[in-house]
This record gives C-alpha cells, sequence and structure tokens, in this order.
C-alpha cells in the first residue's frame, strides 16, 4: 500500500533538515513532526539515527517508524550494550539520560558511537542547565550529529527556557553568548530576599524583547500550528497510539494466541468488518466473556494511558484542553483520580441532567479544568464541548465503541462552529493485543465515516 502524500510544510522542513539546516521542528500536537523527522532521514540517506524521547512515546515513535520507514530496524536502548546491536533507529528514553549511574549517557559521550542525525522528542524538557538529561545531551553533542529539537511548545515559562537547545543545537546562532548575556538580554531578572536574611535569589520572572529574540532564532526555529495547516488537514485527522500493557489485569485470555488467531481470520477473510472479529472474539476468549475482556483490556490501558494523557497535557500550552473517552464505569474513574491535578469534568449514562449541565459548564468556562472525561454513550452526542474559552482540539479514547460511528460522532463534539484549529482524534490501544487490530480498524472506520459525511466544523453532526 502506498504511503500516503506528506503534506507541504512537512515536505518542505524534511528537505531542510536534510541538507543539513539546523532547524527546531516547533509543530503544534498532531500536525505530523514525528513523521517530518523520518522523512529527513530517509531524504538525506541517514544509516545511523538516534531518536530521545519519553518513555511514554517509545512504542510511538516504534509505530511510526514501521509505518514510514518500512524495515529499518529499530533498537530500544535500556543497557549500555544494546548500542552494540546493528540497527537503523535507536531509541533511548529521557528517563535512562536521567539516571546517576550515567551509563547510557556516558556510552552516548564516547567517541565509539557516532550518530548521523538524532531526534530529541518533546524537547522542552532539555530546558534545566543542571539536569542529568541535559548534562547527557552536551557532554554526547560532538557524536550525534544534527541534532533537531521536537516539541509542540518550545518554550513554557519565559525565554530562558530556549537556552539550553539554542546554546547545544545553535551557538552560531546566539553569537555565543553565555546564559548570564542570554538572560540578560531576554528575560526579566529579579532578585528576591525571600528568606528575608538578607541573601538575595536570582529569579527569573518572565521575558522581555521577544520581537528582537524572535527575529533571531527565526532562521532556526519552525512553528507549524493547526490553524495555519488547517486547509491541509482533513476533517479529523485519526490516529492509534500503542501504550504499553499491565499483563496483571489480564489472568483469562491468552491474549498472544487471540491475536494471531484474529490475524488469520482477517488474512482469510479479507474482512475488515468489525462485528465478524468482534465474534470471533467471543468465541474464542476461553470462556472469558467478551464484555469482560473489553474491560479488561481497558484497565490493562490504564497505567500506559495516564501516563500518556499527563504528558499530552504537561506538553501543551495552559489554555489548552483534552477530550478523554472510556467506557467502563471502574475505567473512568480511575482516569478521573489519575488526573486530578487537571480538576476533570466527568460525564457519565449515571450523570444527573443538572450534573451533566454542569460538567459540561465547568469545562468550557473554568480554566483549570482542562479534562473532560465521558463516557462514549453519554457523551457522543448532543453536546458541544469547544467554545471561546475552551481551546480544545484533541481527543483520546483510552476505550472506544466497537460502532465506529459512536466515535466518530464522539470526537465531533469539538468539530463544530467555533473550532479554529484541525481536530486530531488518538485511540489508545493495548501494544500486542487484539487491542491493536481492533483499533487500527475503527480508527479507519471512524476516519471514512468523517470523510463522507462531516468535512466542515459545524456541519450536520448530532
Amino acid at each position: 500500500m502506498p504511503l500516503p502524500d506528506l503534506f507541504p510544510h512537512q515536505l518542505d522542513n524534511a528537505k531542510r533538515i536534510a541538507v543539513g539546516v539546523p532547524t527546531y521542528l516547533g509543530f503544534d500536537m498532531g500536525t505530523g513532526k514525528t513523521r517530518t523527522f523520518i522523512e529527513a532521514v530517509k531524504l538525506r540517506g541517514a544509516k545511523v539515527v538516534l531518536v530521545i524521547c519519553p518513555a511514554s512515546a517509545l512504542l510511538v515513535w516504534q509505530r511510526e517508524i514501521a509505518i514510514w520507514d518500512r524495515g529499518a530496524s529499530v533498537t530500544v536502548i535500556r543497557h549500555p550494550d544494546h548500542f552494540g546491536r546493528p540497527s537503523k533507529y535507536y531509541l533511548v528514553s529521557h528517563g535512562m539520560l536521567s539516571q546517576r549511574q550515567g551509563a547510557i549517557a556516558a556510552a552516548l559521550a564516547d567517541d565509539d558511537i557516532q550518530f548521523d542525525m538524532t531526534a530529541v522528542d518533546e524537547a522542552q524538557a532539555f530546558n534545566a542547565p543542571d539536569s542529568l538529561r541535559v548534562r547527557a545531551l552536551r557532554n554526547a553533542a560532538k557524536n550525534l550529529g544534527d541534532i533537531i529539537p521536537l516539541s509542540g511548545t518550545p518554550m513554557k515559562n519565559h525565554a530562558g527556557d530556549l537556552y539550553t537547545l539554542l546554546s547545544i543545537c545553535w551557538p552560531q546562532g546566539i553569537k555565543n553568548m553565555s546564559r548570564a548575556q542570554y538572560e540578560e538580554q531576554f528575560c526579566v531578572v529579579q532578585h528576591r530576599d525571600f528568606q528575608r536574611n538578607g541573601r538575595l535569589v536570582r529569579v527569573i520572572e518572565g521575558s522581555k524583547n521577544i520581537p528582537q529574540l524572535r527575529k533571531l532564532i527565526a532562521p532556526f526555529m519552525v512553528r507549524v500550528r493547526k490553524g495555519d495547516v488547517l486547509k491541509d488537514l482533513p476533517a479529523i485527522n485519526w490516529d492509534v497510539v500503542p501504550v504499553p500493557l499491565d499483563q496483571s489485569y489480564l489472568p483469562g485470555p491468552d491474549n498472544a494466541k487471540l491475536t494471531e488467531v484474529i490475524t488469520r481470520i482477517i488474512a482469510r477473510e479479507g474482512t475488515d468488518n468489525v462485528d465478524v472479529l468482534t465474534e470471533a472474539l467471543r468465541v474464542l476468549s476461553n470462556g472469558v466473556q467478551l464484555m469482560e475482556l473489553r474491560r479488561m483490556l481497558g484497565l490493562a490501558k490504564l497505567r500506559g494511558a495516564t501516563e500518556y494523557l499527563v504528558d499530552m497535557l504537561d506538553n501543551l500550552p495552559e489554555d489548552r484542553k483534552i477530550l478523554v473517552f472510556a467506557h467502563h464505569a471502574d475505567v473512568i474513574k480511575a482516569l478521573f483520580n489519575h488526573l486530578a491535578e487537571y480538576s476533570p469534568a466527568v460525564l457519565t449514562g449515571q450523570s444527573t441532567p443538572p450534573e451533566r449541565a454542569a460538567a459540561v459548564d465547568k469545562f468550557l468556562m473554568d480554566p483549570r479544568c482542562r479534562v473532560f472525561i465521558g463516557n462514549i454513550q453519554a457523551a457522543g452526542t448532543a453536546l458541544t464541548l469547544v467554545g471561546p474559552k475552551c481551546k480544545c482540539s484533541d481527543v483520546v479514547f483510552v476505550e472506544s465503541s466497537w460502532t465506529p460511528m459512536d466515535n466518530a460522532q464522539a470526537a465531533c463534539r469539538v468539530h463544530r462552529i467555533g473550532q479554529k484549529d484541525g481536530v486530531v482524534a488518538r485511540m489508545l490501544s493495548a501494544d500486542g493485543t487484539v487491542d491493536d487490530l481492533i483499533s487500527s480498524l475503527l480508527a479507519r472506520k471512524a476516519r471514512d465515516f468523517t470523510d463522507l459525511f462531516d468535512t466542515q466544523p459545524g456541519g450536520t453532526q448530532a
């Protein structure tokens, strides 16, 4: 099957990186920065590539490489010896670089290891100058080839957040300024006596001279926002994101066997009919009822799903919100508890009409509420969850309906009049189980549905 064409902003920046132009891919989440980097690798003809990413994104990078660079070998680094395995892509987590023993950081700094290119995903995490991960990156930089930071939120707090990666990846662009010189020019620096003992502490309280800084970093920083490329994006961009599986929730069925059997059914029948596959699951689930299997899969995804959602929320601008769907009551309750710091609004089948209205109002009006957690049947229709005070274009299905139209309708809660950005709907799948196969089919069906019936925000969807 041929790969979908690149969007213009992806192709332009893949070519730019491929010819060696220093680049920070500051793409909004959902606008394709991962594929842009992979395409740059292919255009460059790079042989050995390093990807540094959060632990929650390791499976995502493996999946994306498998899709966009077919046949390329991938090694996930969990021990220094793993660098000795012949591979095209080597993936290492932020946490591995932050280990106090420093074995992997030391291996990267060894001149025997050389990379053609390096991606630093969620690069805003590399802002603190004295953190272990920053020290590891700085010490290894000479061996990493072209270092390409990727982040939708390059600056979280103030202009000082940018200095670390600028000094590592593009020192010539900032004229080799020291940190003190940079902060003096672009940050509001104060000295505070917090303990009232005469000892002043130097703190950064904001940014200044932003127009000058924007002009200075323009040759390096490539910003792509959803609104900028809305005309190029599909009505709703559907994706499947694998998350790690907690096996302790799956005592009954042999998931590897079920996955193998379902794969054979697809190959034999040539079917992508979800009803056929779910009936096969019903027969093959070794005495475990189908609904119980689905509930166990939902619980098994909770840990990975929570990590993924927290990473999303921390990496989105603070005024951006996320719409989350699930099916089972215990999964929704667990999500509410795990995401409590983001003041979630919740709507289930047990919500009374006043509670339903209050949940919607909270999400639309309260800036502290950054998450709406809804049961697909209860919250998937007849709601508008975007408005002047509610910027939400990211939808995450921790559990999805096995009726594709239900998922399409649910995502349309934010694909409505007033939406200024491209909507991205992500189905989280339990890696290595039948959930992977079912989620891929459901995403494709939902994409077909939205492409056919709802090409414009504010269309006829209920």
